[in-house]
């Protein structure tokens, strides 16, 4: 198994977005956009959920080692915050 491919040889880093990803685009779209400061706060920190939540299971259950390594530096850069 290489760095960018899965246990099938297949290539595993350019993939279709999957759920968590969908969500946490359009949850900080909304923070963004949305007219209140409270709003924003709101979303931003369930942006911010999300993203942790996609970066533990890529961490933990990755395709290949360079989605691995991705889901372990976005959660790294999470909790530096």
């Amino acid at each position: 198994m290489g760095f960018f491919t899965d246990d099938l040889g297949r290539q595993a880093v350019a993939q279709r977005p999957n759920a968590l990803i969908l969500l946490w685009t359009a949850l900080a779209a909304g923070s963004l956009v949305a007219l209140e400061e409270d709003n924003r706060k709101r979303l931003g920190r369930a942006a911010r959920v999300v993203l942790a939540v996609w970066a533990v299971l890529e961490a933990a259950d990755g395709d290949s080692g360079f989605r691995r390594t991705a889901g372990a530096l976005t959660l790294a850069s999470l909790v530096r915050r």
